[in-house]
């Protein structure tokens, strides 16, 4: 090989290694920022776009908010509808979305009826829509949730494991044409909560809801007891039983 040809080779080989160079700069300097987004195991995540900087990869495992039953009620020349949501997750709730009842014709939307709720780490939540038009009662009901994605998940200040409550001196006697449904809360922890709503419910043998009304309670203390009353309307059975519910929001 002669020393014209080396030389060529020897520039060209400078010329690549300058190229080869150049071009690693220009990448470096064009290629985008890693994001929790862009499908790559990066920035210290413990999964693809989840964990380390990126949302925890328990929220991409989470189950959907389950309808379980809608129950209508029209005892009282109205309609009530209950609607019955349940949270399978254990570590996880919503604190705000939003709750639509659509009664439907032949697929054609009559009425609508929204209500933005929260419900807790594994919570069997009863949604309540009182009062509506009696003419709704023989058409079809859907329910629909709003949407949720991974960042409507939150866990909560407070675990529904470290809420006990007690109901105490609890009587049913009937008013007319009302039961009443009357006793005392017990707070049995040194934890406050506001805003607190019981539920009661009428049932028969087999627990089936007969009836049902809400008690807004406001705060209740650590270990403080409260007195609350349920008007509750006489269904066509006779109750065999009753149930209280205690419904907080724990964020």
């Amino acid at each position: 090989m002669s020393w014209r040809v080396k030389q060529r080779l020897k520039i060209l080989s400078i010329i690549f290694i300058i190229f080869i160079f150049l071009f690693i700069y220009f990448f470096e300097k064009t290629k985008p920022e890693p994001t929790c987004f862009d499908g790559i195991k990066n920035q210290g995540e413990l999964g693809v776009d989840c964990g380390g900087p990126c949302p925890p990869c328990r929220l991409f495992e989470l189950k959907e908010i389950k309808v379980q039953d809608i129950l209508k009620f029209n005892y009282r020349k109205v309609l009530d509808v209950l609607v019955i949501l349940l949270n399978e997750n254990p570590d996880y709730g919503i604190e705000n979305f939003k709750v639509t009842l659509e009664f439907l014709k032949e697929g054609v939307v009559l009425a609508k009826f929204e209500k933005s709720i929260f419900i807790n780490p594994g919570q069997r939540k009863y949604v309540t829509f009182y009062n509506l038009p009696l003419n709704l009662k023989d058409y079809q009901i859907s329910v629909k949730l709003e949407k949720q994605g991974i960042y409507n998940w939150k866990s909560p200040k407070i675990f529904p494991s470290q809420v006990n409550f007690d109901f105490l001196n609890t009587t049913l006697s009937q008013e007319g044409s009302f039961y009443s449904l009357e006793g005392q809360i017990y707070n049995k922890t040194n934890l406050d909560f506001d805003n607190l709503k019981l539920i009661g419910f009428l049932l028969d043998d087999y627990e089936t809801i007969l009836s049902f009304n809400e008690y807004d309670l406001g705060s209740i203390r650590g270990f403080e007891k409260k007195n609350f009353k349920f008007l509750l309307f006489k269904p066509l059975i006779q109750p065999k039983k009753q149930k209280i519910i205690v419904d907080v929001n724990l964020f």
